[in-house]
């Protein structure tokens, strides 16, 4: 099962899971996108089941028809996520816990729901974010609910180690998809919109992510060199957080009464 195969790194995901033989679930919210992907899949066996991660019970329904059709789920991919580029102090209760609960919450229970069908040998691998190791200060929520399903991440991995289970946590930096198009709210800040040196694509995540599943890795980076800034961000936090401050055009803080 793969969770927001409608576009990006999901439908990257799914090209590359059907070239290897898979049976796929996937879902998205719309119906249409799903079955364009299901089209480039074929013959591969495919169902698509639209659903909101966000809604309890569209989610409930997602698990038991996607066990009904297959019985058991060898992999879940925890894909489906979205940004908000806006300063906390702006962000409102609602859009934070819209952001929370489809790139953190959702993974939870979808991975509670499922793993009764997932067998020996099976994985969950959630797909995260480099700023779930280092704050981008132009995403702070979007940081902090990565931040959080890093850290499940590896609770998950220690507590599935004697069911056989594998759970691999994908880092990618910046990759070329349309999560700047669907945004909750705001733009990147142009200076860092323009830091494309190491952009990958979602074709190129969705192969390292194959080879890390392969190789039983625990979590991976990709590119590798985002390896440099977590280790930055680890030896040299001052130096490093200062200058993507002074990356952030930010927003002042309102005044009282506004």
């Amino acid at each position: 099962m793969i969770t927001g195969a409608s576009s990006g790194i999901g439908r990257a995901l799914a090209i590359a899971f059907a070239h290897e033989g898979a049976r796929l679930v996937l879902t998205a919210r719309s119906r249409s996108a799903l079955e364009s992907v299901a089209r480039e899949l074929a013959p591969s066996e495919t169902a698509v089941i639209p659903a909101d991660l966000r809604d309890p019970a569209s989610l409930a329904s997602l698990c038991a028809q996607a066990i009904e059709r297959f019985q058991t789920i060898d992999i879940l991919v925890n894909c489906a996520g979205v940004g908000l580029y806006a300063p906390s102090f702006l962000s409102s209760p609602e859009l934070v816990g819209d952001l929370m609960s489809l790139n953190f919450l959702a993974p939870v229970e979808l991975t509670r729901r499922l793993l009764p069908s997932i067998p020996a040998g099976g994985a969950v691998i959630n797909i995260s974010s480099i700023a779930g190791k280092v704050p981008l200060p132009w995403l702070p929520i979007y940081s902090a609910s990565k931040y959080a399903l890093n850290a499940y991440s590896d609770g998950l991995r220690m507590e599935l180690g004697p069911s056989g289970i594998h759970v691999l946590c994908v880092c990618p930096g910046y990759v070329d998809t349309p999560f700047r198009k669907n945004v909750l709210q705001g733009e990147i800040p142009a200076p860092v919109a323009g830091q494309k040196r190491f952009m990958i694509t979602a074709e190129q995540c969705a192969e390292a992510t194959l080879d890390a599943l392969r190789r039983r890795k625990r979590t991976i980076v990709t590119p590798r060199i985002g390896w440099v800034l977590v280790v930055l961000a680890r030896l040299l936090p001052g130096v490093l957080f200062s200058r993507m401050a002074r990356m952030n055009t930010g927003t002042a803080i309102p005044p009282p009464g506004s």
